[in-house]
């Protein structure tokens, strides 16, 4: 048995495919000596490497038929949620015709889980045994494969909701609100489904409402992680409490996405500052201001790759 590698050109990368030739001498040989699996050495496509394996008494139910199969190889350096997607035909050649015929092509992604594709009933014996093809020939013939490995271009993102989900409840104290000098003010961190979060103040408002109104917004602290496509997605409630009557001033969001080119959402004029300052109510009781963040994850959407 000899194995022939192509003479075609060098390593490509979303060039030409990548052709490689396997010669078996002697082909009756490989059952006498109870050989019902071979496999190729390695080559490379793509900068992936590769091998054909071939089963010529068949494989699975692949009885009284030749399979053949792709496998990629040397994985161990791609991380866990690899994916490697490859345009392949298998080949015969004609030697009456001196030609290639093409037996199967197809289109697949190969990962972790899934590292070889092929067919168990690539051509059947009495195809392949007949004179009148030329693909076998005093005992031997050549099969092979050409790879194409092809690089994704395409964007898409993959949607995750979340079951069962839960509200979560972050009540922040302010102290000393009226000797407050800053322009803003985050409170402390929290958690919500594995996402942190802060709550985001500006005591004399912000933009037009500058003097008029405080506003307030939540903050996604990991979006500016994120890439591109990555997005959370939740409903929330902030409120300003007030602490005897119960009467909070409450404002509810739709549904927002939190990610790397929108990391707060919220409420410029979220409340008058005549109204947080009125003396007949107790949103500053003692001088302290009590906000509430209700939040909720629905979901999480990330690029499809």
């Amino acid at each position: 048995m000899s194995v022939v590698p192509s003479k075609e050109g060098a390593e490509n990368k979303d060039a030409s495919p990548k052709r490689y030739l396997m010669k078996i001498e002697s082909l009756s040989l490989l059952s006498d000596n109870g050989i019902n699996k071979y496999e190729s050495s390695e080559f490379v496509s793509g900068s992936y490497k590769w091998k054909m394996i071939i089963y010529p008494n068949g494989d699975g139910n692949g009885h009284d038929h030749i399979s053949i199969y792709l496998a990629i190889v040397g994985t161990s350096f791609l991380d866990a949620d690899w994916e490697v997607n490859a345009t392949f035909s298998f080949l015969i050649f004609d030697q009456i015709h001196d030609n290639y015929s093409v037996v199967r092509g197809m289109e697949r992604r190969f990962r972790n889980i899934k590292t070889e594709w092929g067919f168990s009933k690539c051509i059947s014996h009495a195809t392949f045994k007949d004179p009148c093809n030329g693909y076998l020939v005093n005992d031997e013939c050549v099969f092979g494969v050409d790879v194409y490995v092809t690089r994704n271009h395409g964007v898409g993102e993959c949607m995750s909701l979340l079951k069962d989900v839960k509200a979560y409840k972050h009540e922040w104290r302010i102290s000393n609100f009226s000797k407050l000098k800053i322009e803003h003010l985050y409170s402390e961190e929290f958690t919500v489904t594995g996402y942190k979060w802060k709550i985001l103040l500006y005591p004399t408002g912000i933009g037009e409402q500058k003097g008029k109104s405080i506003s307030i917004f939540l903050e996604s602290v990991d979006t500016e992680g994120f890439d591109c496509r990555k997005r959370v997605q939740a409903k929330y409630s902030i409120s300003v409490k007030d602490q005897i009557s119960g009467a909070h001033r409450k404002m509810t969001s739709s549904i927002r996405c939190f990610q790397a080119a929108g990391t707060s959402w919220g409420w410029n004029a979220f409340m008058p500052l005549s109204e947080l300052r009125d003396p007949k109510k107790s949103f500053l009781f003692l001088d302290c201001c009590i906000v509430e963040a209700d939040i909720s994850v629905l979901g999480v959407v990330k690029g499809l790759t």
